[in-house]
């Protein structure tokens, strides 16, 4: 893997010169876990996809290649396995059946209107639109509630459909295979839980980051090529509909630019948090058991033992952002934004017809987005997600219990930001000591509501202060929904494992490992009990401790 060659000589510059040896070494040792042949299915290595990895791109009014046969998995079942990730989706029958509308159109265009597959909302507060092999596109609000016309949402509909349509998701039964990528996002899962507290993320940020670490990063050889044939593919499809280049394929992916130039900020604040955090840590563990920390000499070596037990954990952790990085500059859901408009600029070039002033179609986006019931799901998204983002502020209860009405009072968005403040803000619930989970609860009686967050948030919690048989109860009625949702079942093996045993625990992972092998090793993982983990924690200490022998001489 070459791309990963600047990636080591970027965090080469994490440290002064008297730790580059060793970092070199320790760098070294995560680049061959990372690159090494073994940790990649030959399958994978030896995919093959002509059309894409030559390039060849569509012309904006050519034909579009024929369909290719394919088998399609179950479309319900993938609505199901998108509900069990992180807020899950949101039901809005009206804004579904405008999208839904759209979708028909783009598939008659291509010569497929028999095709399975709808278009559904995703809950969350990002940029985030992707097609999956079943053939649904999922597409964030934000996305809607942003665009300014209806060309655009058609471009970003027809780029997704793209995906399917050149069928990029044979892709899927190669990656299931990889340990690779499911290894790396239990890495980000286990970021997310350990430092969420300390850094002052909030829950959103957590399930985002636990996601994302992970996503798509052993497709990253495919993933230019991937984007710009969809982009070509999407662009030749929305002109046919008669839609314009310069509002539609061209607005879509500026503002898909935009919002990762606002975004890349916020990441690396995140990212800085979580280092300082690890290197605090270190530091104050080496102090805390150092028996001779009254002694100037031992105090300082413990320091410095403990500073570089930090900087080398920090070290490995920068390589992993920076992996991460990489990855997404060549990957098939985040490549290089501008290189792709530019792309699409000279795809037009030769057609001068294409880029004359064509005005955007904005009435029937306009309609969608100002319905009664729409324009109130809206706004109330709108408020949950502000009141989730700072909880602890004095309005952010009134913002919650706004959004936990009307339309939207079984959602899980605005019930967890009421759950959320309720838990932050203690004092403002009539100074009553109150079980805030409980307002979770409204989203299990909805059944298009439903979201695995809430089933598992609420079980763990009453985990926690030890209600053992109401936990249970939650999670097993939880799970009577989500069993077929492979997501589900990382967070409930855990479950078990903390509350019927570690033996449990491995049995679920291995039917988990069975029935889902995209998510088999974060199964395997989760089923790993606290004296497992310690033990290799264990060891990782007295690796480093080795290293800060050989370096600072005990007196």
């Amino acid at each position: 893997m070459p791309h990963l060659e600047p990636v080591k000589m970027r965090a080469n510059k994490l440290f002064t010169r008297p730790w580059r040896r060793m970092q070199l070494g320790a760098i070294s040792a995560l680049l061959v876990v990372l690159s090494g042949c073994e940790s990649i299915p030959k399958n994978l290595k030896d995919f093959s996809l002509p059309d894409v990895v030559t390039g060849k791109q569509l012309s904006p009014k050519a034909d579009l290649p024929p369909p290719t046969e394919r088998s399609w998995p179950d479309s319900t079942q993938d609505v199901l396995n998108q509900r069990a990730r992180g807020f899950g989706l949101v039901n809005a029958p009206e804004l579904e059946r405008y999208l839904n509308g759209l979708y028909a159109r783009i598939k008659t265009q291509a010569g497929v209107p028999g095709w399975p597959g709808g278009v559904r909302i995703l809950a969350s507060d990002a940029l985030q639109a992707y097609a999956t092999g079943a053939g649904n596109i999922y597409v964030s609000l934000p996305w809607l509630t942003s665009a300014q016309s209806e060309d655009e949402i058609a471009a970003l509909l027809s780029h997704e459909f793209g995906h399917i349509y050149l069928h990029y998701h044979q892709l899927e039964g190669a990656v299931a295979d990889a340990d690779t990528a499911a290894g790396l996002l239990s890495i980000g899962v286990a970021i997310a839980n350990k430092t969420a507290e300390v850094t002052g993320w909030t829950q959103v940020d957590s399930l985002i980051t636990a996601y994302t670490l992970g996503r798509g990063l052993v497709t990253t050889v495919y993933g230019r090529s991937q984007e710009s044939a969809a982009d070509t593919f999407g662009l030749n499809v929305s002109l046919k509909l008669g839609y314009s280049y310069e509002h539609g394929m061209k607005a879509f992916l500026e503002r898909m630019a935009s919002w990762e130039e606002v975004n890349e900020q916020r990441e690396k604040d995140k990212n800085e948090k979580i280092l300082q955090y690890i290197r605090q840590q270190a530091k104050d563990n080496a102090a805390k058991q150092n028996p001779n920390a009254n002694k100037p000499v031992s105090q300082a070596l413990a320091q410095s033992s403990g500073e570089l037990s930090g900087n080398l954990n920090s070290a490995l952790q920068q390589v992993f952002f920076d992996i991460n990085k990489a990855s997404e500059k060549v990957r098939s859901d985040h490549p290089p934004i501008v290189e792709r408009i530019d792309a699409l600029a000279v795809a037009v070039e030769p057609f001068p017809e294409l880029q004359t002033d064509q005005a955007p179609v904005t009435k029937p986006l306009k309609s969608a987005l100002q319905g009664k019931r729409s324009a109130e799901l809206i706004a109330n998204y709108a408020l949950a997600f502000k009141a989730i983002s700072a909880p602890k502020e004095p309005g952010s209860m009134a913002l919650a219990r706004k959004s936990a009405v009307g339309v939207t009072a079984t959602h899980a968005v605005p019930l967890f930001a009421l759950y959320t403040v309720l838990n932050e803000q203690p004092a403002a619930a009539n100074r009553k000591r109150v079980d805030a989970g409980q307002v979770l609860e409204a989203n299990f009686s909805s059944e298009p509501d439903r979201a695995w967050i809430t089933y598992q948030e609420r079980s763990n919690k009453l985990k926690d202060v030890r209600q053992i048989p109401a936990a249970k109860k939650i999670m097993e009625q939880g799970l009577a929904y989500f069993q077929n949702a492979e997501e589900a079942w990382p967070q409930a093996i855990r479950f078990y494992g903390e509350t019927q045993g570690w033996d449990e625990a491995k049995r679920l992972a291995q039917n988990c490992s069975k029935n889902f092998r995209r998510v088999s090793v974060r199964c395997t993982q989760a089923a790993t009990s606290p004296v497992e983990v310690a033990n290799v924690e264990r060891k990782n200490k007295e690796k480093a401790d080795q290293i800060a022998k050989k370096w600072f001489k005990t007196p």
